[in-house]
Formats: C-alpha cells, structure tokens, sequence
C-alpha cells in the first residue's frame, strides 16, 4: 500500500508513494460528551520522508510545508485543499479530500544515523466547512 498527497492553494506541493509513509484519518469529538456531539473536527495526519537535494536537482517540497506551518492566519493562503490518495497494487483504494484545511502542527525529525529525515504534519479542516470533506472508497478497477 503507498500513498498520493497533493496539497494545493499558494504554492503546490505533491508526494507520491516513496515520500508518504503513514496517513491517520481522524474524527475528533469532545471527550466530555454524553450524546453524539455537533462539535466534531475532521484531522489528517500525514507521516513522511525529507528527501534532500544536493544542487537543487529535486525540489524539496517540505520547505513549502513548513512556509504554510508558519503562515499567519490573516493570509488567504493559509487555508488549503488537501487530498490524500490510497494507492493499493496501482489501484486508488480510498480518497481523502480536504478543502479548507490548515496546518494545526508540523514537525521536522532529522538525525545523522540514517541520514534521511521524516515529515509530520498535522492539518484540520477549518470547522465551518466539515460538511465538505469527502471520503471516498470503492472504486472500480
């Protein structure tokens, strides 16, 4: 199984199934609750590689990720459609499709033992427009 991520809105930024390694679909209600609640928020944790470029030769689109991390909330850009693609033996399995979402956390993890380094972002969409996250499943081959 492999992962598509395509984000776009500013700049664009695409992995495909070498970068990605992990994606958690989360639906987040309030723990205090007693009744199915309306307070719900909708996050996608996406688990990736940092795959440097010496000379420039590949962009390394994680440079974006961390630009729109530290993106205030004024610009318009802060918000941006995330879709995620699950990819089994060259078929898309399920789809995840966010069109508001923003970055609630993003970390770099980078050490000299592998000399490769991982990605974790962490975006929402924005809480208004839960409606209009898409999930889609069952594709014909």
């Amino acid at each position: 199984m492999g992962f598509r991520c395509k984000i776009t809105g500013g700049k664009n930024v695409e992995f495909d199934e070498g970068v990605i390694t992990a994606v958690n679909f989360i639906s987040d209600t309030p723990d205090a609750s007693n009744a199915r609640s309306t307070d719900l928020g909708v996050i996608l944790k996406i688990v990736g590689r940092i795959n440097f470029s010496l000379g420039a030769a590949v962009e390394d689109s994680t440079v974006e990720l961390a630009n729109w991390a530290l993106m205030p909330s004024d610009k318009s850009d802060c918000y941006r459609e995330v879709q995620i693609q699950v990819v089994n033996g060259g078929q898309i399995v399920r789809q995840y499709k966010y069109p508001n979402a923003f970055v609630m956390d993003y970390a770099e993890d980078l050490n000299d033992d592998e000399g490769v380094g991982t990605f974790t972002l962490l975006v929402k969409q924005k809480k208004d427009l839960t409606a209009k996250v898409e999930l889609k499943g069952n594709f014909e081959a």
